[in-house]
């Protein structure tokens, strides 16, 4: 035991100290800022006014559309969002757009009442903000025309078009209720599915360098002088998964401190002992899988080719995340749960979607730490035997013959 703990401390201390360490904590981070956090601040669709070019050809919705944008959209200092600007036709604003003097241009034909059809110009259509803005100015426009046109008074119609809103509440088992954010339900598992995968990508494949460094240079010939080789593989194993265990909570207080500052829980407090065991356990199972990786091959470049069925294996969770979030139930969830491999990236989706039964926890908890000990064992089987074999590559039949050893 003492040989294992002075293998871990070892490997722990090496990589933490490592430039390479310190950017790969800091890579997850800036992937995930600019792929998540910009949804979280897409309503607020910036805070400039927008000028618009308005060809109306139906003169009988002309100031009622104008009034609609003028009460609904305002900038923070309520001044009006939008600025319309009457033109006599397409070609006539066109220049002006082309100039930036306007944003935009909104066509509206002469038998929209009946059509339903307008059109909107601009330099790039990547501000879909200000084409919804617009889309629905014109349409909530001539809806109350259409109404009024049948004999409705205005307010009549605007009580009678009116949206219902429906407030969202989760219940808990002691018949709390909390108010319901529908992107926190998603983003809080798929965050932490997100480090799952980037803890094992990263790790994973320093874990792989390391091994087919101490190989190549027979380094690993003197420590297994005084060492087995399970107590070699096992000691580098969890070091490098106390390495992730930095990581995860350097990324956790940093997303627990984005979501009190926007005011939002993203993670579950409750829930985060489970996901830590269904984190390390996958994280130990996949980093006894790269470590095998690196017995077997004398190259990277061999290395990298296998490594990728591993890596496709880890990303299926995470793109099919909205499937299985809102299918937690189903069969094919279910049945993926209990596959080592798939075990906790589908548990985590599960328990957060409050859909796994405890006998399921339990089972799956326990089929995880099997997993990894029997793993563990492999990697120091294959590993001893791989020694033998320098300048050689393993064929599966040999590979086989080594488990059964």
């Amino acid at each position: 035991m003492s040989s294992i703990l002075n293998i871990l401390k070892w490997e722990f201390m090496v990589r933490f100290r490592s430039k390479i360490f310190l950017i790969s904590l800091l890579m997850p981070l800036f992937i995930l800022g600019i792929s998540i956090i910009p949804a979280m601040f897409i309503d607020e669709g910036g805070e400039t006014e927008i000028k618009v070019g308005l060809i109306n050809n139906e003169k009988s919705i002309d100031a009622e559309l104008k009034a609609h944008m003028l009460e609904s959209y305002h900038l923070s200092n309520n001044e009006p969002k939008y600025w319309f600007f009457d033109y006599p036709s397409f070609a006539e604003a066109e220049p002006d757009l082309q100039d930036k003097t306007l944003d935009a241009i909104v066509v509206i034909p002469a038998g929209i009442l009946d059509s339903a059809k307008a059109s909107f110009y601009a330099r790039s259509l990547s501000n879909f903000i200000v084409i919804d803005d617009l889309h629905d100015g014109v349409a909530h426009t001539v809806m109350m025309k259409r109404l009024t046109n049948q004999g409705l008074e205005i307010h009549v119609a605007e009580r009678a078009s009116k949206s219902v809103r429906m407030e969202t509440f989760e219940v808990s088992e002691e018949g709390d209720l909390t108010k319901g954010n529908e992107l926190m339900i998603f983003l809080g598992p798929f965050f932490f599915l997100f480090l799952l995968v980037m803890a094992v990508f990263i790790n994973g494949q320093l874990l792989l360098r390391s091994v087919m460094e101490e190989r190549t240079n027979r380094m690993v010939e003197i420590l297994l002088s005084t060492v087995s080789s399970r107590e070699l593989m096992t000691g580098k194993i969890l070091g490098l998964g106390m390495l992730g265990m930095v990581q995860i909570l350097f990324y956790l207080s940093m997303g627990i401190g984005f979501g009190l500052y926007k005011g939002i829980d993203i993670i579950k407090f409750d829930e985060m002992p489970l996901l830590f065991i269904y984190f390390f356990s996958g994280y130990f199972f996949f980093a006894a899988i790269y470590a095998t990786l690196g017995t077997l091959f004398d190259n990277e470049q061999d290395a990298q080719q296998t490594m990728g069925i591993v890596s496709i294996i880890a990303m299926v969770p995470l793109m099919g995340s909205f499937y299985f979030m809102s299918n937690p139930t189903a069969l094919i969830t279910r049945i993926l749960s209990f596959v080592p491999p798939m075990t906790p990236f589908m548990m985590i989706l599960r328990i957060s979607s409050d859909a796994a039964e405890p006998w399921e926890i339990i089972a799956t908890i326990l089929l995880m730490i099997l997993s990894v000990w029997g793993m563990m064992v492999l990697a120091g089987k294959i590993f001893r035997t791989a020694l033998l074999m320098y300048g050689k590559r393993a064929t599966l039949p040999e590979i086989w013959r080594w488990i059964r050893a």
